[in-house]
């Protein structure tokens, strides 16, 4: 019987405004150069720059990362792309938590931070560790984005911890299988390459994306162990762990109540929400990029609270709602809701009776 014994973090919705770091993204256009893709166009799909890549801090939205990767299936189609994301990757590709990582005098340290530290590099997952008897079970749970995404982040993510464990750890016989909940490749060739890559049985359809190894390993001491640095990187990884939850959840609440504000006023355009922040509309969406989101999706996110609350508790005609909310048109505003939600307005009302 698998039990549990790290602890869980608070929320495990899926986040409101989805965001992965730089890093990822660097480490995508590393890839896709090395495939011979034009990164600039890939890019621009993702609404960026080159120029914004150096910034290793900046957080990037979640739907640009999105709108890049199908491009980058457009332009490719490699049904792998996260694992060969992961193959060679390095320590360093993960800033802060690499550094810890190298610092590890133990396998069982390796999980700990991998757990602890996951928000420094993405709001979109979940990670724990299931213990059973003489086994260990490492979980990572995409909770954000399409399928197509999910699938691989998920082989992404897991691929890079077998890498970096087998880097740090060399000689270790490590996992003893993997897991993905997705199906298996259809074609031969792509489901060999799963088993050529982790070196052991890889399942799919499972209920969780998983490595499992046994118990004993967690014990096995690392190289290049120093768990004095340990301590101070975990110091300085902790601290930005906390700036960035605070600069996150404050710049985008404080936007999302003066929309709403606004928005009943009859004014939320960006430029009445940066004046009232003492900024420039510039600024202002620069901001809320790092913080991993874009002033569309708290306008979205605002505006479709409201319309479900005035379709759910009122008799409000349709064309009155669309009015309060800003839109140009009735039937903007029906498409919008339907893009939403995948439901019209009345059919949300005739759901959700008074």
């Amino acid at each position: 019987m698998f039990t549990m014994n790290t602890p869980q973090p608070v929320n495990d919705q899926a986040p409101a405004e989805g965001w992965v770091s730089m890093r990822h993204l660097q480490r995508a256009t590393v890839f896709a150069k090395a495939a011979g893709l034009g990164v600039d166009e890939l890019l621009a799909h993702a609404g960026l720059a080159q120029s914004q890549l150096a910034d290793t801090e900046q957080l990037v939205p979640l739907h640009a990362i999105e709108a890049m990767l199908n491009a980058l299936q457009r332009q490719q189609g490699d049904r792998l792309f996260g694992l060969h994301m992961a193959a060679n990757i390095q320590p360093s590709t993960l800033g802060a938590i690499g550094h810890i990582l190298q610092a590890c005098s133990t396998l069982a340290d390796l999980v700990d931070v991998v757990v602890r530290y996951n928000g420094l590099l993405s709001n979109i997952g979940r990670t724990s560790v299931i213990h059973a008897p003489g086994l260990v079970e490492l979980r990572w749970e995409c909770l954000a984005g399409s399928p197509l995404f999910r699938r691989h982040a998920s082989e992404y993510v897991i691929g890079t911890f077998v890498v970096l464990t087998r880097l740090l750890s060399p000689g270790t016989d490590f996992p003893a299988a993997v897991h993905f909940t997705h199906s298996r490749p259809d074609q031969p060739e792509h489901a060999r390459a799963y088993f050529a890559f982790f070196q052991c049985p890889v399942h799919f359809n499972s209920p969780h994306a998983s490595i499992t190894a046994p118990a004993t390993l967690l014990r096995r001491p690392l190289p290049h162990g120093d768990a004095t640095l340990r301590s101070l990187l975990e110091q300085h990884a902790g601290h930005l762990l906390s700036q960035r939850v605070r600069a996150s959840s404050s710049l985008a609440d404080d936007v999302r109540r003066l929309i709403k504000a606004l928005v009943l006023a009859g004014n939320a355009s960006k430029e009445a929400v940066a004046l009232q922040l003492g900024t420039s509309p510039r600024s202002l969406h620069r901001h809320l990029q790092e913080a991993g989101t874009s002033y569309q999706d708290l306008l979205d996110s605002v505006r479709l609270a409201l319309a479900r609350e005035q379709l759910t508790s009122s008799v409000i005609p349709i064309a009155e709602i669309t009015e309060q909310l800003g839109f140009s048109s009735r039937q903007s505003f029906m498409r919008w809701f339907r893009q939403m939600t995948g439901i019209t307005p009345s059919q949300h009302r005739a759901l959700n009776p008074t």
